[in-house]
């Protein structure tokens, strides 16, 4: 266990430098967990650890937020991007909004905590999540780190997130709400556009804070990839609209070889790695290096090709994907479409009229962005 401050401005130290720290060393793990207690929140704040959160995010981890918009100290991007992650993770990221019922009152803390199944840490002080509060600004920031879970010290950090995450007398369970898409709709009518106390543009401010790391490559991805506010990519070619059935795993999607050779482009029995994002309404997410595992089936005597997606775990089956083949060698994005959704009504008719059958009952569409389906199947990526 270890204490010390983080001399941010003053140093080189910084909150954004801790929570890179915490991302990379949990790339490829699962069980491990990101809390997020901030007042206020920036779109640039939120856009620049966002490449983070996808790496960490890749295999399985969790990440829960909580913010405020008292005193509209937080803007609409920043809301935008964060209801953006939580719909691209479905079961493994969650952001609720804290709204304290009095005008005398905000909501005012800020708490970031990284935990590991027997080890907690965490930074607590006056930063918010905002990028003057994750690099610029001067604060005064405690970081504790690897303390055993049975420690006094994380169970008071764990107390913080809980008074709030669990909100109970003289708290209101209604003071702390998800962000749904409607909600999400009703407190961008009145938040700012830009955060008040953020000077510099988005794309700038993204820029400056990034500088320090750029020439560190995130593990388990290619260099940084901010997302961008584009639609539909205008090079993609080709797509791929396909069921996710039952007997595929947990967090492994099987693919029929005829879609390993048609659409992904790689012999049935080569090994390959694949450059994966996400379809998110922010754009897409950070790649991830994903292999085509190659499977023998449970008898040991048929060849199958399978994808790991942690996104997919807890999801109710059947449902759908929409892959899309972008520039670049061997990278892909996908857009999850659930079934509980409008969008899987759509697909499954779409299926069910123009699918080729594979095994089983998976129905799956190899297309290109010139055929008269694509028209159809596009509107299935975010707007």
């Amino acid at each position: 266990m270890t204490t010390r401050s983080i001399h941010q401005s003053v140093t080189e130290e910084s909150l954004f430098n801790t929570i890179a720290e915490w991302c990379k060393s949990g790339a490829g793990q699962k069980g491990h967990t990101l809390q997020i207690l901030s007042a206020f929140a920036s779109g640039s704040g939120v856009s620049a650890i966002t490449p983070l959160l996808d790496v960490f995010l890749a295999d399985g981890n969790e990440i829960h937020i909580i913010v405020g918009i008292d005193r509209n100290g937080t803007d609409k991007d920043a809301l935008k991007h964060l209801h953006s992650l939580a719909q691209a993770y479905e079961t493994q990221c969650t952001v609720q909004v804290f709204q304290a019922p009095s005008r005398q009152a905000i909501f005012h803390p800020k708490l970031y905590v990284f935990r590991k199944p027997s080890t907690l840490s965490f930074v607590i002080g006056s930063s918010n999540l905002t990028s003057g509060g994750l690099s610029a600004n001067f604060e005064s920031l405690m970081l504790f780190s690897g303390l055993p879970n049975s420690s006094p010290e994380a169970a008071n950090a764990v107390s913080i997130w809980n008074i709030f995450a669990h909100p109970k007398p003289p708290l209101k369970r209604h003071y702390l709400r998800t962000l749904t898409r409607a909600y999400l709709k009703t407190l961008s009518k009145r938040l700012p556009d830009r955060h008040p106390q953020e000077s510099k543009p988005t794309s700038k401010a993204v820029r400056d804070l990034w500088r320090p790391l750029s020439r560190l490559p995130l593990p388990r991805s290619s260099k940084v990839r901010q997302r961008s506010q584009a639609a539909t990519p205008p090079h993609a070619k080709q797509y791929l609209l396909m069921d996710i059935l039952t007997e595929t795993r947990s967090t492994q999607m099987q693919i029929p070889l005829k879609i390993v050779e048609a659409f992904f482009r790689v012999p049935r029995r080569a090994p390959a790695d694949l450059k994966v994002s996400i379809w998110t309404d922010t754009g897409l997410s950070q790649p991830i290096d994903r292999t085509l595992v190659i499977s023998q089936g449970p008898r040991h005597d048929r060849l199958m090709r399978r994808l790991e997606m942690p996104q997919i775990w807890g999801l109710a089956r059947p449902l759908a994907v929409l892959f899309t083949r972008l520039p670049g060698k061997r990278r892909f994005a996908f857009r999850l479409i659930s079934r509980n959704s409008k969008d899987y009504t759509k697909a499954n008719r779409l299926l069910t009229q123009h699918g080729q059958q594979g095994r089983a009952e998976r129905r799956f569409i190899i297309g290109t962005t010139t055929d008269a389906l694509w028209r159809r199947a596009k509107r299935f990526l975010p707007h």
